[in-house]
């Protein structure tokens, strides 16, 4: 049985690498993240991890002020569903945690053989800022070990782990189902709030097997610079989550120390991740990359310190390719500046290019922006 986990990122630099070993050493087998395109490093990070082949990455923009969160987690369901048995929808401030002595692949593989269960409905654990006013070192599930009383209100929201077939729709945190039902971690049928078939929230909180902890605000310093302004991914980029919504949300009323056991393990998987990141892709490399835009045809080359294969993200009016280094530029390396021949690309456009079009071009996985020349028609 195959295990895949789906979320949206923008702006989660600093937990990404925790969020994902963990959820492999509890048993993962895929990722898919939307990117939504950040400006604290994250996209280029998600870049350089799918170079690497640990996460499916997909270039997802906010459009207009429409919340990105449903269409991306559609997009994925749509694309990549068969590719999976099962498929999580959580975010990066939310791990998926197993109950003492509960193998998730086990269990996941008991659900599945379940006939009518087409989802599965897992509740919030809410945890507060532990006290922190600032962002310390360690990760985040070895800093935040204070949460809300189980019965909290907040945590009858649900997240979904669902069957791609059976699934019609997926919304932020239930999906609609073709067929079957939604079961809960104690493999009953779930009840949910208003008595649906597939609601946001349940009657009832349900721990057993599983759950999610949801580490919504950590400490007041991380909220206020990483989540207050930052915007709703179902809602406006314009929502403020300031004051009320840390108070509110800040809940520290027990303690959970249930994930401390998993803290080296994840510890010395982010070394490693770290290091293959290194060794393996251009990630904060040095290089240089030149475009010329013709009206048919767009060609350039690239050279980077890292000397593995490299590729290049063409933006064009928004829309990305990824684009292979695979044409040989000899001038280029007359010029001293590429020792490898095979550093040049081309790249046919769908219609026709014009002095209206945005063109811009980045080496895959790091910041190194191109000199764009255009080669066009002055006439407008």
């Amino acid at each position: 049985m195959k295990f895949g986990i789906a979320a949206i990122f923008k702006n989660e630099y600093e937990y990404i690498l925790e969020w994902i070993v963990y959820h492999q050493l509890i048993g993962a087998d895929a990722f898919y993240i939307a990117d939504n395109i950040s400006d604290d490093g994250s996209s280029q990070l998600l870049e350089a991890l799918d170079s690497l082949g640990v996460v499916n990455r997909i270039y997802f923009p906010r459009v207009g002020d429409h919340g990105p969160q449903m269409p991306a987690y559609n997009m994925i369901l749509n694309r990549f569903g068969d590719e999976v048995d099962l498929l999580g929808f959580i975010d990066a401030d939310e791990f998926i945690v197993t109950g003492q002595d509960v193998n998730l692949k086990g269990l996941l593989s008991d659900f599945n053989q379940i006939e009518d269960a087409s989802a599965l409905a897992l509740n919030w654990r809410n945890f507060g800022s532990s006290g922190h006013k600032f962002k310390s070192d360690g990760l985040v599930i070895e800093r935040f070990t204070q949460a809300s009383k189980p019965e909290h209100e907040f945590n009858r929201h649900i997240k979904t782990i669902l069957k791609p077939s059976l699934v019609e729709k997926m919304h932020v945190h239930e999906c609609v189902l073709k067929t079957g039902r939604y079961y809960s971690a104690n493999f009953q049928p779930t009840e949910f709030e208003n008595g649906g078939s597939s609601e946001p929230k349940t009657t009832q909180v349900i721990y057993d097997g599983l759950r999610i902890n949801h580490y919504v605000v950590k400490s007041r310093h991380e909220h206020a610079i990483k989540k207050e302004n930052k915007g709703s991914g179902a809602g406006s980029s314009t929502r403020k989550k300031g004051e009320a919504y840390f108070k509110a949300h800040d809940l520290n009323d027990e303690a959970d120390d249930a994930l401390l056991c998993h803290v080296e393990s994840v510890k010395n998987g982010v070394v490693r991740l770290k290091e293959r990141i290194a060794a393996e892709t251009p990630y904060l490399c040095y290089g240089k990359i030149f475009v010329d835009v013709g009206p048919d045809l767009i060609t350039g080359w690239a050279t980077a310190e890292f000397s593995g294969a490299i590729k290049i993200r063409l933006l064009i009016n928004g829309e990305e390719h990824l684009v292979e280094l695979n044409r040989d530029r000899p001038d280029v390396v007359r010029k001293g500046l590429s020792q490898n021949l095979k550093c040049g690309f081309a790249f046919k456009p769908k219609m026709s290019l014009s002095n209206r079009d945005e063109i811009e071009a980045y080496i895959y996985g790091t910041k190194i922006a191109a000199k764009v020349n255009f080669r066009l028609d002055a006439s407008p």
